[in-house]
């Protein structure tokens, strides 16, 4: 360990992790997101347990080590260490043929080894230490279940390590392995490797030597990066009304390493109140990163324009473009669908000429980037990539981990494969997440942690995968898999539910649409998905040898393993259309629909097979994290009544895959046709999917990783529903700001209309009525909002007879970028008219009209989401959770310090939420009060915002509108 002077302060070190040191010394060659199928966490965690049950007592799992060498400190965990043997093993889940795996995947894998055992060889005083890289396959004879059975999944473990045998023994003359002294382990494979101190100290140094330069231009960059933003001014003169206050509260957080949810109005600045504090905040309170989130495009612009003004431009020398004066590295994340140059190819060096060599050129353009004191933009990152032949979409993943600032989209930190979240944990850094528009959160959150199976995807891939030409394991667990599902129907939901599921009436009438709500996982159901999955996965990773050989020698040479489907170039909607498919008899077929002679009954994987795999890996993956904030639902489709059956059999009966009901028939020889019996629902009728209901479980953690957290909008009433629901720590700061804009500037109006679904008919023409009063009073641009598409048609006709000389344009279903670019381009300072658009769609937030561009705003909906068998059920599912939740928060905690003081943290103050009103009331009010927001944007606009609907004159519906507001009726 290197010591500092004595006479001299401790020289700053760069620490990084020791996957991160050899990330950047080590890489070389291609990037190769081709995949092959790998375990889940939690598979992972248990194949690492399953190893350490195998090496006795004396065996040490997850040892921490750390060491300095030159200007870096490198830390890490080594998986295990066998002191008697003197052997460190680096120990790796996989699945299939480990042939298969790239050799740089496997020299990235011996260069964290000999890291940690150098690091190992300090810390223990080695002179030598033998390393071992240890792979475990998981899918040989490895149980396979779902949480539930973790006791039965230890104890088969525990029983294929007795019969797997002791542990090798070592030659001390040889200082060799002896491969005879061990029992034969089929699911694990070693590569050994002796090396000496010295050796392994040199290989430190080379990759620490490779990284020592960049590490010191870091540590300059930070200490200047400091060093400017303790000096950061507020831009402007003078804050705007309740500007000051909510940058306060933002600092505070900051500096305290609290969560802070922040209501501030439209206008109030909240982009400048938060980024400024934040900035200013970092040195003190020791951040590596500031991460600014939105749920928007749009969002991510103002965001870069506020950074632009905090760092004021400065004329460079040659007098071209500006440079920030602020040493701060910004950099803007994009969707991969807008950044891949090459959607319809392959992430891998044969496909795509951007993922050829590109760790051998990532450097170069990394260094070019990182000099490039711009704002790294879009466009910017895109330029320096194409430069450098690498790929834009994973240059900006790349240079992620040098960036200060990092602008990107809700999901990149908050889902369940999170970029930054991922950075975050791997690099250990004190981070603080901003995150915009937070009242989209809950549903994006919901979104992120639900899933389903495309019942008729794979109604139609088990019947394909159950026929000859596929592995024996494989045709098996289709066939299985194919009879759990149809068993769904099956399930029992409970009394409580009953009501919303539909009986069957008899055995010949057929069957009813209903949906079943469960509260607990299908264990069977599951199990066997596990099990197809495994089975799925090892196919994938080795096609060839389910095929014949004879064919499989005259195919063409094709890449055989395989990647996730964004990988696969599913961003083209056409992508599909030159991917091999596979007719009725499984026989593969071309472009033209003509089966090649040579591939008879031989299917490759192809994007529907990919989609269908990676889906079911994200509800198995989802499932190990199932409890009461998740709802199991299958939906049943309708099917008609048993018909006479006809004179054909089905050809497709013997597959060993139920039909659709109705579809096989029975004959007798020569006598008439019978009536067939009513037979149950086929796969392609039964569609499973995993919700959602409350996302505050997964994202805790995530907020919990974070130093601080500062959630802001316009929308956040009431605060206990985002508070909770979000998973907020329970010293959460809550904060709403006075809003700049006085009652004087708009003029409110709640109509006596009922808006309701059974009135919806006789509201059209005083709605229109209304509307056109109001514009002849007053013309100008406006904005209506309605419930739906064919509510927003009624009223449209409505108002085009009653007054077709108002200029009107509507918002479509499925409107594209430039027609959405159009629609608000329709509102221009000397323009007239009225815009329609529904209520929570792409106009009824994140658009910005000041001024004369928008003066009013008509909103024909309280926003509530359709009672329906759906959201009836998320209510009650919502309902046991709020109440476990409010049980969960409200026990005491044991205050920090000695584990045996009896001394308590304060119970904190639950406050009571109705799940009805979290349903239906507060996500609509939410979407109301975003879309009024339209009209009033400065403190110079001048409005109105007509109400209608008889229910915002309650009590309960009004105390959830903006207090600034005097409403008239």
């Amino acid at each position: 360990m290197i010591k500092a002077d004595e006479t001299h302060a401790e020289p700053a070190r760069y620490r990084i992790a020791v996957r991160e040191l050899c990330a950047f010394a080590a890489r070389e060659g291609d990037l190769d997101l081709r995949f092959t199928p790998s375990p889940t966490a939690q598979q992972g965690i248990r194949g690492h347990q399953r190893i350490v049950r195998r090496r006795g007592k004396d065996y040490e799992s997850e040892i921490s080590l750390s060491g300095d060498i030159g200007n870096l400190t490198i830390r890490g965990r080594a998986d295990g260490y066998d002191p008697k043997r003197n052997c460190l093993e680096e120990i790796k889940t996989h699945r299939g043929d480990l042939s298969r795996q790239p050799a740089h995947h496997r020299a990235l894998h011996w260069a964290q080894a000999r890291v940690y055992g150098a690091l190992m060889c300090r810390s223990r005083d080695l002179e030598g230490i033998t390393l071992a890289l240890v792979y475990l396959d998981i899918a040989a004879d490895a149980p396979r279940g779902v949480k539930g059975s973790k006791d039965e999944q230890n104890e088969q473990d525990e029983q294929n390590e007795k019969d797997a045998g002791a542990l090798d023994d070592r030659d001390e003359q040889t200082g060799q392995v002896d491969p005879k002294s061990r029992k034969a382990q089929h699911d694990e494979q070693r590569l050994e490797a002796w090396w000496s101190r010295e050796a392994l100290e040199a290989e430190l140094a080379r990759l620490a030597a490779r990284f020592s330069e960049f590490a010191a231009n870091e540590l300059a960059h930070r200490s200047a990066r400091d060093s400017a933003l303790s000096r950061l001014a507020f831009p402007w003169p003078s804050w705007r009304p309740g500007q000051r206050q909510l940058a306060e509260h933002a600092y505070k957080a900051v500096m305290t390493g609290r969560e802070l949810l922040a209501e501030a109005p439209t206008g109030t600045g909240k982009t400048l109140a938060t980024l400024y504090p934040a900035l200013r905040a970092m040195p003190a309170s020791g951040t590596d990163r500031l991460f600014y989130l939105t749920a928007r495009t749009p969002g991510r612009a103002l965001a870069l324009d506020a950074l632009a003004t905090l760092a004021p431009a400065a004329d460079d020398s040659e007098g071209q473009e500006k440079t920030p004066a602020t040493p701060l590295r910004i950099l803007e994340l994009g969707a991969r669908s807008k950044t891949c140059e090459h959607p319809t190819l392959a992430c891998h060096g044969q496909s795509c000429p951007l993922a050829r060599g590109f760790y051998d050129r990532l450097p170069a353009a990394r260094d070019a980037a990182l000099a490039d004191q711009r704002p790294l933009k879009l466009a910017t990152t895109r330029r320096h990539a194409l430069a450098h032949d690498i790929c834009p979409y994973f240059l900006a993943q790349e240079l992620s981990r040098w960036a200060d600032v990092i602008i990107g989209d809700h999901n990149h930190y908050f889902d369940s494969h999170a970029l930054l979240f991922a950075l975050t944990q791997a690099n250990d850094w004190r981070t603080v997440v901003l995150v915009d528009e937070s009242h989209n959160l809950i549903e994006r959150a919901r979104g992120m942690y639900s899933t389903e199976l495309d019942a008729r995807q794979f109604h139609f891939l088990l019947k394909q995968l159950s026929r000859t030409g596929h592995p024996a394991p494989l045709r098996s667990a289709s066939r299985a898999l194919a009879r759990q599902w149809r068993a769904l129907e099956q399930l029992k939901q409970g009394a409580d539910a009953e009501t919303q599921a539909s009986k069957v009436d008899s055995k010949d009438a057929g069957h009813k649409a209903r949906r079943l709500a469960l509260e607990a996982l299908p264990g069977d159901f599951l199990k066997v998905l596990s099990q197809w999955t495994g089975a799925m996965g090892d196919w994938l990773a080795e096609p060839d040898k389910a095929a014949n050989p004879a064919a499989a020698r005259q195919q063409p040479a094709r890449a055989t393993a395989i990647q996730a489907p964004e990988q696969l170039g599913l961003i083209a909607s056409d992508a599909s259309s030159a991917a091999p498919s596979v007719t009725d008899t499984g026989t593969a077929t071309t472009d033209s629909g003509s089966p090649p002679s040579t591939a008879r009954r031989r299917v490759e994987p192809d994007v529907e097979m990919m989609e269908a795999y990676f889906a079911a890996l994200t509800l198995a993956r989802l499932a190990e994290g199932f409890g009461d904030h998740s709802l199991f639902e299958v939906e049943l489709a309708a099917t008609p009544p048993a018909r006479q059956a006809s004179l054909a059999s089905d050809s497709n009966s013997s597959c060993g895959v139920a039909s659709d009901a109705g579809a096989e028939a029975e004959a007798g020889g020569g006598e008439a046709a019978r009536p067939r019996k009513a037979r149950g629902r086929s796969v392609r009728q039964i569609q499973p999917r995993l919700r959602c209901v409350s996302p505050a479980p997964w994202l805790a953690p995530r907020l919990r990783a974070s130093h601080a957290t500062l959630l802001f909008s316009a929308t956040l009433n009431p605060p206990a529903y985002h508070h909770r629901l979000l998973g907020l720590a329970d010293d959460a700061v809550w904060l709403s700001v006075d809003s700049p804009f006085s009652a004087a500037q708009v003029q409110v109006s709640r109509h006596r209309l009922s808006t309701r679904l059974r009135d919806r008919d006789a509201s059209c023409r005083p709605i229109a009525e209304l509307m056109a009063r109001q514009y002849r009073q007053r013309p100008g641009n406006y904005l209506a909002f309605f419930s739906s598409f064919a509510y927003l048609e009624q009223v449209a006709s409505a108002l085009q007879q009653l007054a077709p000389e108002i200029p009107q344009w509507r918002q479509t279903r499925a409107m594209t970028e430039a027609e959405r670019t159009r629609f608000i381009q329709r509102f221009t300072p000397e323009g007239q008219g009225i815009g329609f658009a529904v209520l929570g769609g792409a106009f009824g937030e994140g658009i910005d009209l000041p001024g004369s561009r928008l003066i009013g705003a008509f909103i024909a909906t309280l926003g509530l989401a359709g009672f329906s068998p759906e959201n009836e059920a998320l209510k009650q599912r919502l309902a046991t959770w709020l109440e476990n939740d409010a049980q969960r928060r409200s026990q005491p905690q044991q205050a920090e310090g000695d584990p045996h003081d009896d001394t308590r943290a304060p119970r904190p103050v639950i406050q009571p939420l109705n799940a009805d009103d979290c349903t239906y009331l507060y996500p609509g009010l939410t979407r109301v009060v975003q879309a009024a927001g339209r009209v009033i944007r400065s403190e110079q606009d001048q409005g109105v915002i007509h109400l209608i609907d008889d229910r915002f004159m309650r009590p309960e519906v009004a105390r959830l509108l903006p207090r600034w507001w005097t409403p008239t009726n």
